[in-house]
């Protein structure tokens, strides 16, 4: 069951609350998905945390407005989010384009309400550059951007169904798979690439090493979306930030590997055990 927030620009955010002591929790997935992919992740966690999962707008239960297709803007509802609930010292878990909308966030309006930040398999820039290889191995170019709309827009079907074949590498029962594949398809295929076209051309590399909050950096070694060694690059140019590589994990390693995803998050946002975790490990 879900409630809602209203964004200064009047969308209602759709989100749950689960847990009732512990660390806050805010989870927010990523381009095409909704708080539904991360449903194992919510049961879990809040067994020790108090965890709010959001949909960002355009997904999910969230506001289909005809604006906002814009990274900022979703870094913008976010904190509204936490302003509406009012949430301090809180850990922020972003998958995929999720970290790039805490990356927005931090660089509008930094840090002071944020305990730690959580980044999923997500590279600091999509495109290729002159002087950056590792960014997206489907979307990296304005001509693969121009595919990728096309796609939605032609075979919207086929375009959710092979998402999972691209961010899986362990088969899921359909039990798993069925409700991912729907929630994508509630959205709406224009609107997605549109704002792919803004999430996929953003370079946050000069703003990694002004984040000032410890973070834990998460990465599919088997990633269909990105090479390793593009989403790792995070735990070196953040000041305070580990590295851990799933390596029998893709894109969706939350899915894939659940247990090892909520624990180490468990002990990330422990002052206690946070300590434990080495950088460029694996699990």
């Amino acid at each position: 069951m879900s409630v809602t927030v209203s964004t200064n620009d009047g969308v209602t955010l759709a989100y749950e609350k689960r847990g009732t002591t512990g660390p806050s929790v805010v989870l927010i997935h990523g381009w095409s998905g909704s708080r539904q992919y991360l449903k194992q992740s919510i049961d879990s966690l809040a067994e020790t945390c108090q965890v709010y999962a959001v949909d960002l707008r355009h997904h999910g239960d969230s506001g289909r407005p005809a604006f906002g297709y814009h990274v900022a803007r979703l870094g913008s509802d976010l904190n509204d989010f936490l302003v509406s609930l009012d949430l301090k010292d809180v850990y922020v878990v972003g998958t995929s384009m999720g970290a790039a909308v805490i990356w927005s966030y931090i660089e509008n309006y930094r840090t002071a309400r944020l305990a730690g930040a959580v980044f999923v398999d997500q590279a600091p820039l999509q495109y290729a550059a002159s002087d950056w290889k590792l960014g997206s191995k489907g979307c990296y170019d304005p001509a693969s951007l121009a595919a990728l709309q096309h796609a939605l827009k032609a075979d919207f079907k086929g375009f959710a169904a092979e998402n999972g074949e691209c961010c899986l590498s362990q088969p899921q029962p359909p039990e798993v798979l069925d409700p991912l594949t729907n929630e994508t398809l509630r959205c709406d295929p224009e609107t997605l690439g549109r704002i792919m076209a803004d999430h996929t051309q953003l370079d946050w590399r000069p703003l990694l090493p002004t984040i000032d909050i410890p973070c834990l950096n998460l990465v599919g070694s088997l990633s269909g979306v990105f090479p390793p060694e593009g989403c790792a690059v995070l735990g070196d140019m953040i000041p305070d930030c580990k590295t851990v590589f799933f390596e029998t994990a893709n894109h969706w390693l939350y899915i894939e590997e659940p247990k090892k995803f909520v624990d180490l998050i468990n002990k990330f946002v422990d002052v206690k055990t946070r300590a434990d975790i080495a950088h460029n490990s694996s699990v």
